[in-house]
């Protein structure tokens, strides 16, 4: 018998298969153990008894089953267990949106839903909700009611059926969805183990349709901000070559997103997001860092963030690339002696970048989120 309980492995796979209707085998290590979820998955390849833990019903039936081959092979949910989406209110919606889609297996259709199902695991797992059926509906003129403070997930399949707009031109991107919450909006992008080749004009578009609906919905103005998902920090070094590459500025992902902040595919990047998700957490981390006659408010002469005993100090908790590639080109010609802090899973990453000239501070994520009073 397998027990459905709340935030149990199982309830969390399932909960995931309704609302992206697939998951990449090969990234069921975002859950826990991979060990553990394949032998989960496997035993529910086969009849098993399922109770819910809640409210003591019982279902006996052969839940999952598997797509594909090597790296597109995929779980996905069988018909026989429709009766456990009614556990916890998803059946309408999986029914309407992916029971009767015959979904498409080539590698241009699969690795777009691979991506945004990355992205939804961690970021559930990072507190923000992404369960269509319990997520707040967003407004698509002036007038309505806010979004709540905390962020919800809206994946690009679901802003795309929004309205019949300027919103469709998402579809033509690489985005995976937005986040939002009544501070405001984060645009999401997966890359995971490869380095998409930006196109800035379409990208440029999205932005315009997010901001409107972050416009509509949050007490932003627009979305400046852009969460970057990758499997290593090979990813994130290639991503910021493109950013020097590129011959037309104003292409360049980085100039339609002001901050963009590469977060791994793992355990770690889980962490990073829960300061990322935090209400004003970039004011909280700097007056925690800073005293206010120590702060550079933006009016230093390249990128950093204050000066401690003459040395300059540059945050990057948040593993914003964007702001680390400016802070290399503002130190590349001076003589300063400077300070980066980070966690330490990001300090391979900033010495790539910057090499050995800078002094590197690592702090537990624990440690950040208590200096600001969130743990």
């Amino acid at each position: 018998m397998i027990f459905f309980r709340p935030r149990s492995q199982t309830r969390r796979l399932i909960e995931m298969l309704a609302v992206t209707g697939e998951f990449p085998v090969s990234s069921l290590y975002l859950f826990g153990s991979q060990r553990t979820m394949r032998e989960l998955v496997s035993r529910m390849t086969e009849i098993q008894q399922y109770r819910n833990t809640e409210t003591g019903e019982t279902v006996t039936c052969r839940l999952l089953t598997l797509s594909g081959k090597g790296r597109n092979k995929a779980v996905r949910l069988l018909k026989s267990g429709f009766q456990i989406l009614d556990w916890f209110g998803a059946r309408e919606y999986y029914e309407a949106n992916w029971r009767e889609h015959n979904l498409p297996s080539d590698v241009s259709h699969r690795e777009p839903r691979f991506r945004c199902a990355e992205a939804s695991v961690m970021l559930i797992l990072a507190g923000v909700e992404i369960r269509p059926w319990w997520k707040p509906p967003l407004q698509t003129s002036l007038g309505g009611p806010l979004l709540p403070e905390w962020a919800s997930f809206y994946s690009s399949r679901e802003l795309k059926n929004l309205w019949d707009g300027e919103i469709k031109k998402i579809q033509y991107v690489r985005m995976s969805g937005l986040v939002l919450s009544r501070y405001g909006g984060m645009a999401v992008y997966n890359t995971r183990d490869a380095v998409m080749k930006w196109s800035g004009e379409g990208e440029y578009k999205a932005y315009l349709s997010m901001s409107t609906l972050a416009h509509i919905n949050t007490r932003a103005d627009s979305v400046e901000s852009a969460i970057l998902f990758g499997r290593s920090e090979e990813v994130a070094l290639r991503t910021i070559e493109t950013f020097r590459k590129s011959r037309r500025y104003d292409l360049r992902f980085n100039s339609t997103y002001r901050y963009i902040y590469f977060v791994p595919l793992c355990e770690n990047g889980i962490a990073q997001l829960r300061l990322l998700l935090l209400p004003d957490w970039n004011e909280r981390l700097l007056q925690a860092m800073f005293a206010p006659s120590q702060r550079s408010n933006h009016l230093g002469s390249f990128e950093y963030d204050g000066i401690v005993d003459g040395v300059y100090v540059f945050e990057f908790f948040d593993g914003d690339i964007a702001r680390l590639e400016h802070f290399r080109q503002g130190i590349e010609d001076r003589d300063v002696q400077c300070r980066v802090c980070c966690f330490p899973f990001q300090v391979s990453l900033v010495k790539s970048v910057l090499g050995d000239r800078v002094e590197i501070d690592t702090y537990e994520p624990k440690t950040v989120m208590e200096a600001l009073g969130a743990e």
